[in-house]
């Protein structure tokens, strides 16, 4: 079942072909998640849109390949409005980033793929 925040049905499909190898992966990218997160609002703070740019980039990369789509879609409107130098829409994107972040680790624990 695909949940709005994982794809539950490539996620499993994952772990039955990588086992606790993909329980592995997916536990790094939790452990990573808060550093990634600072990334972000140290870019924001000093408003080095290209910084900010180049971290929503990794954060939507790394989402999306662990199946946490609102993260990874959220992390998508980020890049583009750093890219723009949006600064309305880097708040909008950062403030969900910030809720959707939790909410998918919860998620992916939930489903045990952590």
């Amino acid at each position: 079942m695909t949940s709005p925040l994982i794809n539950s049905a490539n996620l499993d499909e994952l772990l039955s072909l990588l086992g606790d190898e993909f329980r592995d992966i997916t536990r790094l990218f939790v452990e990573q998640l808060e550093g990634e997160l600072a990334d972000l609002r140290a870019a924001r703070a000093a408003q080095d849109w290209q910084a900010l740019y180049r971290r929503a980039h990794a954060l939507k990369g790394s989402s999306g390949n662990m199946g946490a789509t609102a993260l990874s879609e959220s992390a998508a409107r980020l890049e583009r409005a750093a890219r723009d130098g949006d600064a309305d829409g880097v708040e909008r994107e950062i403030a969900a980033i910030e809720l959707l972040a939790p909410q998918t680790v919860q998620a992916l624990r939930a489903g045990r793929y952590v």
